[in-house]
């Protein structure tokens, strides 16, 4: 994707370390056209080394040829390579989703769990546009569980491929584009976001007249107060399409001409 319109400064992000572990894993990048959250898996070794590693590559390629999807499969390859030659340790891995955006058009790839949420705000709607690989979504798309069956799952957070996995030569990228409308924002997050707050609840503290900044303090909060069992990483980025103004608004600009 062609990267020279960006969104200036209509984003915020926040990372947090939860209130059980006690390294956070997770890392962070934001730009004017690129955003991402990359989740060091808490059950391989050196996590963090990963997802920050992976964050670094994946920017540093999209850089270099706008290619979403190819800058992650590299990195998949970094990450794996890394393990190998003793930076981190061998089967360290991580989960990425990332937003790239050009003017009137957005793209988004992920591998593993972590999601993409949009929230339009007219409509006082979040909707998941990700769909996680892990275990739980092939047994509910194979019908032989079900949703409800799914929150209480022993196996609710096994996930089906993260970069570093040294069983992958390739890992499958997922991903899909859109056309940005006024008023809506997208929200990238960590599992540690997602396990925790429901959509209802996202919705209504997306739907708080806060800052974006406040809002991300606000989903942190909210996700501690279950448990905070993970790391908690969240990227909001808003449209940039500006909205119509209302009748009332055109009406007092009118009047102050």
């Amino acid at each position: 994707m062609d990267k020279k319109r960006p969104i200036n400064g209509k984003y915020a992000h926040i990372t947090d370390v939860g209130c059980v572990r006690e390294l956070n894993e997770d890392s962070l990048f934001v730009s004017d056209t690129l955003w991402l959250v990359a989740d060091g898996m808490g059950g391989h070794a050196c996590g963090e080394v990963a997802s920050q590693l992976a964050s670094q590559v994946i920017s540093s390629e999209f850089s270099r040829n706008g290619v979403l999807a190819d800058a992650i499969q590299v990195a998949h390859h970094k990450v794996v390579e890394a393990g190998q030659q003793g930076v981190g340790q061998s089967g360290m891995g991580t989960t990425v989703v990332a937003m790239c955006s050009d003017g009137n058009d957005y793209e988004i790839d992920w591998v593993g769990d972590s999601r993409a949420y949009l929230w339009e705000a007219k409509k006082k709607r979040i909707t998941q546009l990700t769909e996680d690989h892990s275990l739980i979504v092939r047994l509910i798309n194979s019908g032989l569980i079900t949703q409800e069956d799914a929150k209480s799952h022993p196996q609710r957070h096994m996930i089906t491929q993260c970069l570093g996995s040294v069983e992958i030569e390739s890992v499958k990228v997922d991903g899909l584009r859109g056309q940005w409308q006024p008023d809506q924002s997208i929200l990238l997050c960590s599992d540690g976001l997602s396990d925790d707050v429901s959509e209802p609840e996202l919705a209504s503290l997306m739907a708080l007249s806060v800052s974006k900044q406040q809002k991300l303090e606000k989903m942190v909060e909210a996700a501690k107060s279950y448990g905070g069992k993970d790391n908690i990483s969240i990227v909001i980025v808003d449209s940039p399409i500006e909205s119509e103004p209302t009748w009332l608004e055109k009406l007092v600009g009118f009047f102050r001409k």
